[in-house]
């Protein structure tokens, strides 16, 4: 599959149209029907700009390896302490260095596999890292 397929294909999922999408990622509506058709290949200033729009994984319009909702590994990360972060805090008692690391690593590699943690799942890992 194509990078323009790829666009489509998300753009269809997300239920948008292609002036909707144009004007949000800053280019032409006819640049865009053109990267769909694969009259074009988009710049790389077109695939990030559609990658952070659309919290889909840059890697991922690029090759069509890995998921589209893969989100790069520094907004992993944050989402891993902060979530771990929030839990150790709830009781109001210093959050021991240690701790966040363990919590922060076990959610870190649970979502490089995964992609996303519902919030049920959040509580099972915090709970059983704890």
């Amino acid at each position: 599959m194509s990078i323009g397929r790829r666009l489509l294909e998300i753009r269809k999922a997300r239920g948008l149209n292609q002036a909707d999408v144009a004007a949000e990622i800053d280019i032409s509506h006819g640049a865009l029907v053109n990267y769909e058709k694969g009259m074009r290949e988009p710049p790389a200033s077109v695939i990030l700009a559609f990658a952070k729009t659309y919290k889909v994984s840059p890697a991922w319009l690029l090759t069509g390896e890995g998921r589209p909702d893969q989100t790069g590994l520094d907004e992993t990360y944050e989402i891993s302490i902060d979530t771990a972060w929030d839990y150790l805090a709830r009781s109001g008692d210093p959050v021991e260095k240690e701790a966040l690391i363990k919590l922060g690593s076990a959610l870190f590699q649970y979502l490089l596999e995964h992609g996303s943690i519902s919030e049920t799942m959040s509580e099972k890992l915090l709970s059983l890292s704890a």
